[in-house]
């Protein structure tokens, strides 16, 4: 079954040799992706610049993979096609789309190709942020921009189109720097769907997708509530009410997906090595292993690794208890912390055969902490001995904290108001990525000027269920106030703040 349109009449002639499809496929032009079954090129046609998609068969293997896992599998550029002339009609910006084309009726064997105008003069949204233009632009024009990329996801999702691939470099806006960026486009749209209504899984994916690629550009608190103002056209008292669970579902998967490459390269059980360009370097051993950041693992690190426990026997003790022993070292005109781990028991060594060191909680947590800007060591490098079944003693190597321990600024009742705020967008934050700290006592945290610093992680961890991580918060909550029992003013504020 073969199906042809063309809104250009000079396209239908350019296209209407015998088999279209065969022309569409070795079509000269800069090819710009190449992607399994799946190409883009770029053509000129009569001074006018032009993409083709062409869209080969998918085959058996793939689309039954696909449903396997519960996927819609994308077996043409009809989809894409339909979506384009969707945003034609709900007036979003969009590639012109010229012709479509697709041949046969096996979705296994199908075979299609659309033709869209170039987007000329524009750049995408991440190519903007990766080079800084960003910085050339007025507070005012930032905040269109950001309005009007709220107003096309409103616009999708509100008219029943969620696009699945929902991040910056999807969204096209103009070189020049004076724009005022209100004809913002929306590009690749392969895998987008078209229903009566967005279910709410879908919108949060794609919103979530959307924050996630932003991530990494630093964007603040404030502007993400501006655009969820715009995205759901409500003030933020509203916002707030009405859309938690949007919200949380939203924000988790963005920090999912940025972290999950992150967790993955400082992933310490996985006995693959990394690459060259990794920002970590790994080594495992017969009955060791370690990963440390490359720009923080001197030669002087590498050389206390021969004898770690020399080194903390020479080290200047902090805490000696019987599960861990701290002691801090000066080393390269800087001073570092070792964190022992050690095995208290024969029953905490069975245990630990089914559960990570608490070394990998503390150094998962401080990587999954700082992605929200959340303060806390510096990571230097974490080390684990190893027997035929887990882990033994294990070591969190850590830069030096700067300024005092909470639990003695606390006795001068001269920093009660900042002491609240910097605590309650704490928890706010660890909220947003399922964290609760496990040990939050005044006595783990440190102040530097106005700045919360967040340490002994060891038995912190990420939770899935909203329930648990609720409840796993509000107990953290309820130990760092009774650890301020003595001073009654903060006492009093944090316990409201914290529970209002």
């Amino acid at each position: 079954m073969n199906k042809k349109i063309f809104f250009d009449k000079d396209f239908e002639v350019f296209f209407g040799s015998k088999d279209p499809m065969e022309l569409a496929k070795n079509l000269d032009g800069k090819l710009y992706r190449d992607y399994a079954n799946r190409k883009t090129k770029q053509f000129f046609f009569k001074g006018t610049s032009y993409f083709l998609k062409y869209h080969g068969p998918v085959g058996w293997k793939e689309l039954l993979k696909n449903l396997i896992q519960i996927k819609i599998p994308v077996v043409g550029a009809e989809r894409e096609w339909k979506a384009l002339l969707k945003l034609q009609s709900i007036k979003v910006n969009c590639p012109e789309p010229i012709a479509f084309m697709s041949k046969g009726w096996n979705p296994a064997n199908k075979e299609s190709f659309l033709v869209t105008k170039d987007l000329e003069g524009t750049i995408s949204l991440e190519d903007f942020f990766k080079n800084k233009m960003d910085r050339d632009i007025s507070v005012s024009q930032k905040r269109d921009l950001l309005k009007n990329v709220a107003l096309i996801c409103r616009a999708i999702h509100m008219n029943g189109l969620n696009h699945r691939d929902l991040y910056l470099c999807h969204f096209h806006i103009e070189k020049d720097t004076n724009s005022t960026y209100k004809d913002i486009a929306l590009i690749d749209l392969h895998r987008a769907q078209i229903r009566k209504k967005v279910p709410l899984r879908w919108s949060t994916k794609d919103i979530g997708g959307l924050l996630h690629s932003i991530i990494q550009f630093g964007i603040s608190e404030a502007d993400c509530y501006r655009f969820l103002e715009v995205y759901f056209d409500s003030s933020l008292r509203e916002l707030l009410i009405k859309n938690k669970n949007f919200i949380r579902r939203a924000r988790s998967r963005a920090y999912s997906m940025y972290m999950k490459p992150i967790c993955e390269e400082i992933d310490i059980t996985d006995n693959k090595m990394l690459s060259d360009s990794s920002g970590y370097v790994k080594e495992i051993g017969k009955d060791y292993r370690w990963i440390g950041s490359k720009a923080l693992v001197s030669s002087s690190v590498l050389e206390l690794l021969q004898d770690l426990d020399g080194a903390i026997k020479n080290g200047k003790v902090i805490k000696q208890e019987q599960g861990h022993h701290i002691v801090s070292l000066d080393m390269d005109g800087k001073r570092i912390f070792i964190k022992r781990y050690q095995v208290k028991s024969a029953w905490h060594l069975v245990r630990k055969i089914f559960s990570q060191s608490r070394a990998l909680n503390s150094w998962i947590a401080i990587h999954w902490l700082r992605a929200v800007n959340i303060s806390t060591v510096e990571p230097i490098l974490i080390y684990e001995k190893l027997n035929s079944f887990t882990s033994l003693d294990a070591y969190l190597i850590t830069s030096e904290i700067k300024g005092e321990i909470l639990s003695d600024v606390c006795k001068e009742n001269m920093k009660d108001a900042l002491i609240v705020a910097r605590i309650h967008s704490l928890f706010k934050r660890l909220k947003w990525i399922g964290f609760n700290h496990g040990d939050a006592k005044t006595s783990n945290f440190f102040l530097d000027k106005d700045n919360l610093i967040v340490f002994d992680l060891d038995t912190s961890r990420r939770r899935t269920s909203s329930f648990m991580i609720e409840k796993k918060i509000n107990k953290d909550k309820d130990r760092l106030i009774k650890s301020v029992e003595d001073n009654l003013g903060l006492h009093t504020a944090l316990s409201k703040r914290l529970f209002d």
